[in-house]
């Protein structure tokens, strides 16, 4: 009996053999690129799952890495620009205090002109300071608060008033519009102090004490490995909102509803900007007096007091700035150091993330990873046999319409 052969059967069994072997040599290739030992289940089911949860836990620990990284960085810039503020009001070289110092000796204020050099450095740093509290990590202001997005603080003088003007802009959840909080430097019974202005046409409405205080008790609390969820106070705060940071109050303390507006604009007149500003007003009244031919005006001017006061008065008022910095600066200090705190507990859980990331690549490796020279001595192997399988088709290719076997 004899059985013919079609050339068509030949290159049907001839094709599935190629692709076969071409499937095979893609595998190892696979094996090669992607480091994984099996491509499915069935290859070795326990081990094929049990990388699945190493995948889920893997992809877990990157997502953490990620999210914490970001908001290191995020306090780290907080950290610089409470450092900053600081180091602008009494800390660092030639700094706000030493100014003030300087100018309360009698040699050294004789002269309107050496009076105004010390008053317009000072509205320098006060714009130095602001500046550090509109410190950015990327596009996002980190004394925002809540809102990451509006430029926070901005402080304007008006130097034929004496006019200040401190100016906290903050924008709440679901509003188009931002609200501006203006607080205004004025004389009340011989000092003076900030002063919250009610709220102006074309405003928001919310320029009041009530949304001061929201504004002020807005926290980003996240989970990075310490305290509950349950409970969110023992997770730490991301947020330092400006306005905090100048007054030295919490948002913690705000929450527990003991502060008043009155509060605030204390603590605000006490700040960084608010002594600096008091020493710029006290300093412009005395300039005045000084180019008056030592006359004392006692005309009311825009912040409430005289237009001028004499030299008694002047180291009267900047001694009690004096003694008041340093009082801030400390508070500052504490500030920093909490911050600093909140950074370390950051990189300590940073650091075991990376440990876990470590530790799941090592398991990861020896339970579904692939041997390199294995994978790489088995896929030159494939590939030695796909070559071969590829010459077979030039003898096919001369075979004759029919092939007759015995």
């Amino acid at each position: 009996m004899a059985m013919r052969v079609t050339n068509s059967a030949l290159y049907r069994q001839y094709t599935t053999s190629v692709n076969d072997v071409h499937s095979q040599l893609n595998k190892s290739m696979n094996k090669i690129s992607s480091g994984k030992a099996y491509e499915s289940a069935a290859e070795n089911p326990l081990a094929y799952y049990s990388g699945q949860r190493m995948d889920t836990d893997y992809r877990d620990v990157l997502s953490k890495k990620t999210l914490l990284t970001d908001i290191d960085k995020r306090l780290n810039q907080q950290e610089m620009g409470v450092r900053s503020l600081q180091s602008t009001l009494a800390t660092g070289q030639d700094n706000a205090a030493s100014r003030i110092s300087y100018i309360l000796n009698s040699t050294n204020n004789e002269t309107s002109t050496t009076v105004g050099t010390i008053r317009d450095d000072l509205i320098q740093k006060q714009q130095s300071m602001v500046n550090n509290l509109n410190s950015k990590y990327e596009s996002f202001y980190v004394f925002g608060g809540n809102d990451l997005t509006t430029t926070p603080f901005s402080i304007s003088y008006d130097s034929d008033t004496n006019d200040m003007v401190l100016t906290y802009t903050h924008k709440f959840s679901g509003d188009d519009k931002a609200t501006e909080f203006k607080f205004k430097m004025v004389e009340d019974g011989g000092e003076y102090c900030f002063k919250l202005q009610p709220p102006a046409a074309g405003g928001t409405g919310k320029e009041d004490e009530q949304h001061l205080l929201l504004a002020m008790s807005e926290q980003g609390r996240v989970d990075i490995g310490y305290g509950s969820i349950h409970d969110t106070k023992t997770l730490i705060d991301t947020y330092n909102g400006g306005l905090n940071v100048l007054t030295g109050i919490t948002s913690d303390a705000i929450r527990t509803g003991n502060y008043k507006l009155a509060d605030i604009e204390k603590a605000m007149t006490n700040s960084a900007l608010g002594l600096t500003g008091q020493g710029v007003i006290t300093m412009n009244k005395y300039m005045t007096y000084l180019d008056n031919d030592r006359t004392i005006d006692a005309t009311p001017d825009a912040t409430g007091g005289a237009i001028s006061i004499d030299k008694a008065e002047f180291q009267e008022k900047l001694g009690k700035i004096s003694s008041e910095i340093q009082i801030t600066s400390d508070k500052l200090g504490n500030i920093y150091s909490n911050i600093g705190n909140k950074t370390n507990q950051l990189e300590t859980t940073l650091s075991r993330l990376e440990d876990e990331k470590l530790a799941l690549e090592t398991q990861y490796a020896d339970k579904l990873g692939a041997d390199p020279y294995d994978s790489i001595v088995e896929m030159f192997a494939h590939q030695r046999s796909y070559y071969a399988s590829l010459q077979v088709s030039s003898n096919i290719m001369r075979m004759s319409l029919f092939d007759f076997m015995g």
